[in-house]
């Protein structure tokens, strides 16, 4: 049984332990990507499972300038405040193509298979190859195995077409699928 003292020490640990991650997440946010806005309903719905690590993986999918990004920079930052104090990784295409050209970046491509959240955004926005679906297998497999949650952010019409049966299939087990539309936000501006 604990004491009250160590009730107390334990909530003021979390809750310093929640600002520093809460911190890290806002420090790495890009600028344009950090204004306020509303999440769609079952992107939060999404992000408040992962807060109490019952979250699937998510795939945001839409046109260019919908939001896709900044629904998955926010949905971390909403799941953090309200509990998530698991490891993340956030690459964007550059940072996955950067890790998969030779020589490869192992210790991040081991950091992706274990983090508690991988976060690609805008998987696709080039051309994918045998190669690189094939380094891609080698991340996903690891996590659907091990039910660590990606979130994937895409703007083509399928991903089946883009990455084939078996990377697709492991995808969409347990998966939310959001598909943003509108006009281009950006264009707007």
């Amino acid at each position: 049984m604990t004491t009250p003292y160590d009730e107390a020490a334990d909530a003021e640990w979390a809750a310093d332990r929640r600002e520093q991650l809460l911190a890290k997440v806002r420090q790495q946010r890009p600028e344009r990507l950090s204004v306020s806005g509303d999440m769609t309903p079952d992107v939060a719905a999404w992000s408040r499972r992962l807060a109490t690590y019952e979250a699937g993986n998510l795939l945001l999918g839409g046109p260019t300038g919908t939001g896709k990004t900044w629904h998955a920079w926010e949905a971390l930052e909403q799941a953090v405040k309200d509990g998530f104090a698991g490891r993340w990784d956030f690459a964007d295409s550059a940072d996955w193509q950067d890790t998969i050209s030779p020589p490869v970046d192992r210790d991040r491509i081991a950091l992706m298979r274990e983090v508690d959240l991988l976060i690609l955004d805008d998987l696709g926005s080039s051309r994918i190859n045998e190669w690189q679906r094939e380094c891609l297998l080698s991340v996903i497999d690891k996590r659907w195995a091990n039910a660590r949650p990606v979130v994937i952010t895409f703007n083509v019409k399928s991903l089946g077409e883009m990455l084939g049966g078996r990377l697709s299939s492991r995808l969409a087990d347990d998966a939310t699928r959001i598909l943003l539309e509108g006009d281009d936000r950006r264009r707007a501006s």
